[in-house]
């Protein structure tokens, strides 16, 4: 890819399992390409060092399933999984967020990573 793209976009690429030009492809098409680079600046967050990507998933997995977004829970699940989480690790955090966002969020969450 010929254009420069941000700081922590190799994170961001690492998360949909992939290059950060592979995902950027990826995320233009989603969203065009204005969005697409804002999205990979977002990787910079994941290099801050007060928490690893690991723990960065977690917080991720619980935020989306709290607000029910599905479609992009599945990929940070996958994400923490290539950040070295364990599916027993994020059904726990799921588990969890039983108490805290609802049944209803909670179950579907499970259904994604079960799949």
């Amino acid at each position: 890819m010929s254009e420069k793209l941000p700081e922590g976009a190799d994170s961001i690429g690492r998360i949909m399992g992939t290059s950060a030009d592979n995902a950027f492809g990826i995320l233009q098409g989603m969203y065009g390409h204005d969005i697409a680079l804002e999205v990979m600046g977002i990787g910079r967050i994941w290099d801050r060092p007060a928490l690893t990507r690991r723990e960065r998933s977690f917080v991720a997995i619980a935020a989306l399933t709290t607000l029910g977004t599905l479609e992009r829970l599945k990929i940070h699940v996958q994400g923490a999984l290539n950040h070295g989480a364990s599916p027993d690790e994020v059904e726990e955090v799921i588990f969890t967020l039983m108490v805290y966002a609802g049944h209803g969020r909670a179950t579907e969450a499970i259904e994604i990573v079960r799949q």
